[in-house]
């Protein structure tokens, strides 16, 4: 098990995949990185580099798994079957420790993305180019900065307390990585205002290099405005959230398919609902690791639907197509399973991460948190009834409305790690549903946020204080 810690090895860039360390957040092994002066020297460095950052999100331990699951399992969408191989449990149990290696691993793996994406960043704009070279390269330094951006997004959403939970949001967030330089680094916790503030600037910065509206499996300008809307809406910026939603929608890039195409968002890669895919090829294959493993009954499928979520589809509504009820051999003799992974077992999936599905509903929020219901009416409706074609229009206002369209966020994006972050962020109460029981669990709650690892706080004196209640 590496150690937690992010201290920084300032000499060298990866490239490829990292082996585990036992005294350096960042120690690589030399076949598969370079020296820092000669890591980047044309755009095909940096594209090598590039490629080595994407290929972070494909762990189990951040888009290849946890961050699907963790969120679903610590609210009422998912819940673990009576016959598991253990993982996540404490999840389940709402009993999370310091010493967890999920929440670990999940620290170390977007810190990776962090770490490297800063170093092809200075690498990037350390080279001295003209014309189309320098249109590449500025491409692949807007990737950059919308990957370090949505790994300080994750870790701030699952490491420390939503924007408004302070005036301000002065409490204590996660360490910020702007740049590294020739020295190890054994940083301090910004706070939560600091980390968006770095977020929605690499954001920003990111729009304006990108000369790609849409891409396959690489990120474009449109999906680092779709999460910058994600980003002003967490922060409760809305203005900013609708009219960057409004931008992706507008393109003309993506378009929410018919009822009758629906499992097509699942079952084809690239498709039109897709903005920012991960794409997982045979050779990709994590195995039992994988998300379909996780999910399938041939394989673990230790994580089932719970009926509470199940119950709130309409039978006429074409998403509860992504859940199947049968029976679990040797355990639930009524299960709901997930079905967004329809290669289950055999493939990893490529892994969905920004859908325009998803910036319908951000803008649909936005609108009723800032007072214009009709607007927001007409988003949240477009979603029910692409999805839904015999539902009727949804009527309602002021917190009637907010709630409807938490409740079709849900909906739509359930299984895909949202759930516990909008009750959180809105102020919610979680119920914490586990089949046959469930835990009531108040807001605000110290435990709707992980710890820090306990490898962390023993290996980098100045991320102390550990999270409360842990």
């Amino acid at each position: 098990m590496k150690k937690t810690t992010i201290y920084f090895l300032a000499g060298a860039l990866v490239m490829g995949s990292l082996t585990s360390c036992s005294e350096k957040f960042l120690e690589i092994d030399p076949e598969q990185s370079v020296a820092t002066n000669n890591a980047i020297t044309d755009v095909n460095t940096l594209q090598t580099a590039l490629n080595g950052t994407y290929s972070k999100l494909q762990g189990s331990g951040y888009y290849g798994r946890s961050v699907y699951v963790i969120p679903e399992l610590m609210a009422d969408n998912l819940y673990l079957s009576l016959r598991n191989t253990g993982r996540y449990l404490d999840y389940h149990n709402f009993i999370v420790r310091e010493q967890d290696s999920y929440a670990e691993d999940l620290w170390n793996t977007a810190y990776e993305v962090v770490i490297n994406a800063t170093r092809a960043i200075q690498g990037g704009e350390a080279l001295m180019l003209n014309g189309a070279q320098q249109e590449e390269a500025n491409q692949m330094i807007g990737e950059a900065y919308t990957l370090r951006a949505l790994a300080h997004f994750d870790l701030t959403r699952f490491f420390a307390q939503p924007f408004n939970f302070s005036a301000g949001a002065g409490h204590a967030g996660i360490p910020v990585i702007e740049s590294i330089g020739d020295d190890p680094i054994s940083p301090s916790r910004n706070t939560v205002k600091e980390g968006f503030d770095l977020i929605i600037s690499d954001l920003n910065k990111a729009i304006e290099l990108m000369s790609k509206a849409s891409a396959n499996g690489t990120l474009s300008s449109n999906a680092a405005k779709a999460l910058l809307a994600r980003a002003y809406l967490y922060t409760e910026q809305y203005d900013l959230a609708a009219d960057m939603a409004t931008e992706v929608i507008e393109s003309g890039d993506y378009g929410l398919l018919d009822a009758e195409n629906y499992s097509a968002i699942w079952s084809e890669d690239y498709n039109a609902e897709v903005i920012f895919e991960i794409v997982n090829t045979i050779a990709d294959n994590a195995g039992t690791n994988g998300l379909g493993h996780f999910f399938d009954e041939a394989g673990y499928a230790d994580a089932l639907v719970t009926e509470g979520l199940y119950g709130i589809y309409s039978d006429s509504d074409v998403r509860k197509s992504a859940i199947e009820r049968k029976p679990k051999s040797g355990a639930e003799d009524d299960a709901l399973f997930v079905m967004k992974f329809p290669q289950g077992a055999l493939q990893d999936d490529d892994v969905k991460i920004l859908r325009i599905a998803e910036v319908y509903l951000i803008r649909a929020e936005a609108y009723a948190q800032s007072g214009q219901p009709i607007m927001a009416l007409e988003d949240l409706n477009t979603i029910v009834l692409s999805r839904d074609p015999e539902a009727d229009p949804v009527v309602a206002s002021g917190d009637a409305l907010l709630l409807r369209i938490l409740d079709e966020r849900r909906k739509e994006l359930a299984f895909e790690g949202h759930r516990l972050f909008d009750l959180n962020r809105n102020k919610m109460n979680v119920n914490i549903d586990q089949g046959v029981a469930v835990i009531e669990e108040s807001y605000p709650n110290d435990r709707f946020i992980l710890p820090i690892p306990l490898s962390e706080l023993n290996a980098n004196p100045n991320i102390a204080p550990q999270n409360p209640d842990y």
